[in-house]
């Protein structure tokens, strides 16, 4: 922050109580040497006393405005001249704020607080600008509407003072364009325009389904309070009477934006909770079509052997057998599922890791696949060599499980499924498993989102699933500090990729 200042003890005070509020203090002792300062560090803010030697500081202000670089910084006022009408001179010069000699210590860092973001002190040596090389977290975006320059420019200042981004419009259908094309985060609306006036202006925004949602704050003199209803019904949310109180302004705008993020973050969650009852509802009947299939399957095979229609020495026995036992095994896989999501959700699913042989881990596996995998003549194959994990065998099997079953699902007869492994990259103690299949592949718009809960992709919902194995799997694989995706969308033949923990050969465990 430059002060510029002249009397050495208020320099002094004023350098005390920057430093204090954890900014860097530049100083000038005269109006010229102030704007080659302000020109060369191009402050954040400027503290400007108003009687300077050489160049007044109404004239400094003014000088500034003009330049494109500090149209907007905030400046503000210094002076034991406390008339309102050298308090107006010096907003009407460009200045944002006003502050009287003597300083009051609680009165600048109230001003300081109001301008410049909160800081730690900085150590010595240490630059502000240099300090901080994040983008500016943004208190909002707002749209400024007035017909008046000036009070635009001032309400502008203001804004970018706070720390939003500004809009600016001069009349009511200049702001509903650009309400409808930038959607602000808040509207602070003028009444008295030419066209259509703000109270018109709010009726239509609210009217209008994509600007609705933005609070509108009225800044106009009409502070009646017929006029203060009139806005309220309008659809405005607040009113702040001209001239405004920066204070109060800062403290309007703040509760307007707050609110509104609170809102839009409401309004998403509910947007996501519909999304999710949508797909339970449609779960639910999936799951029931699903089971009563399988169930009647296996039902009607153990009726033709209980009639005696149907014996071993037939030849479609084996068959059969097989398709029912593949039957009854999807049946538990999504009982098993939809329990081992919901616990997993809700923390009360545990891992209790060990290290294994992923070559058990993967046989036992395959092996809760084989009558699916055989029934469409498909092979299943492993090649781990002898990399071992760090997991709970019992969690991991069954995640395994899920990838193979939803890979024989998705692959046509004669097709293969296979499991690999290899070590992840340098520097990690994990273990890469990719397990691919010879199928249609999962599609790029699909691909980010097979791993939700309840989610299936087009394919998905052709061929049965209850949208809760993938899910589980990303669950699990978490549980573990791993990660999993797919690695190949759009491409024929889906390839998943996870990892897991890596674990030294020797202290590997027998699995249950």
């Amino acid at each position: 922050m430059l002060v510029i200042e002249d009397e050495a003890n208020n320099l002094d005070v004023a350098q005390r109580i920057i430093r204090a509020a954890g900014h860097e203090a530049l100083v000038a002792t005269d109006g010229q040497s102030g704007l080659d300062v302000a020109r060369a560090e191009r402050p954040d803010a400027i503290l400007v006393d108003l009687l300077l030697p050489r160049i007044d500081g109404w004239t400094v202000t003014r000088t500034l405005r003009a330049e494109p670089w500090a149209a907007r910084i905030p400046i503000i006022a210094v002076s034991a001249l406390a008339m309102q009408q050298d308090r107006q001179r010096a907003i009407d010069a460009g200045c944002d704020d006003f502050v009287s000699k003597p300083y009051a210590p609680a009165e600048l860092r109230a001003v300081l607080a109001r301008f410049l973001p909160e800081a730690a002190p900085l150590s010595v040596g240490t630059r502000r600008h240099d300090a901080a090389h994040g983008p500016i977290d943004r208190l909002g975006t707002v749209l400024a509407v007035d017909d008046e320059p000036a009070n635009l420019d001032l309400l502008s200042r203001r804004l970018a003072a706070l720390g939003c981004g500004v809009l600016r419009a001069s009349s009511g259908e200049q702001a509903l364009a650009t309400a409808e094309r930038e959607h602000p985060d808040l509207i602070l609306l003028d009444v008295m325009m030419p066209g259509i006036d703000g109270w018109e202006t709010c009726r239509r925004l609210k009217a209008n389904a994509q600007t609705n949602s933005i609070p509108v704050i009225f800044v106009t003199a009409k502070d009646q309070t017929d006029d203060v209803v009139t806005g309220f019904e309008a659809g405005g949310v607040d009113y702040v009477a001209k001239p405004f109180e920066p204070v109060e302004l800062a403290a309007r705008v703040r509760s307007a934006l707050f609110t509104k993020r609170l809102q839009d973050e409401l309004r998403a969650s509910n947007h996501e909770l519909i999304k999710v009852e949508r797909s339970r509802q449609e779960l639910i009947g999936m799951l029931g079509h699903d089971i009563r299939n399988l169930a009647n399957s296996v039902v009607a095979f153990l009726q033709l052997v209980g009639m005696g229609q149907l014996d071993p020495a037939r030849p479609e026995f084996a068959e059969l057998l097989g398709l029912s036992e593949s039957n009854v095994s999807e049946m538990l896989r999504m009982v098993n599922a939809l329990l081992d999501v919901y616990k997993l959700e809700e923390g009360r699913l545990e891992a209790v890791p060990q290290a294994f042989r992923l070559e058990e881990l993967a046989r036992k596996s395959i092996s809760q696949v084989k009558p699916e995998a055989r029934a469409k003549n498909i092979s299943v194959s492993s090649e781990v060599g002898d990399a071992t994990v760090f997991v709970d065998d019992g969690l991991i099997v069954r995640v395994l499980t899920n990838l193979l079953a939803n890979a024989v699902k998705h692959t046509p007869s004669g097709g293969k499924v296979r499991v690999e492994a290899r070590k992840a990259d340098e520097g990690t103690d994990f273990v890469l498993i990719r397990v691919s299949d010879t199928g249609a592949g999962i599609t790029t718009e699909d691909a980010p989102n097979v791993f939700d809960r309840f989610y299936q992709g087009g394919s998905g919902r052709s061929r049965g699933g209850t949208g809760l194995g993938l899910a589980f799997c990303r669950l699990a694989v978490a549980l573990h500090g791993g990660t999993i995706r797919v690695a190949n969308p759009g491409q024929p033949g889906a390839t998943i990729d996870l990892t897991l923990p890596a674990a030294a050969a020797d202290h590997v465990a027998v699995p249950a």
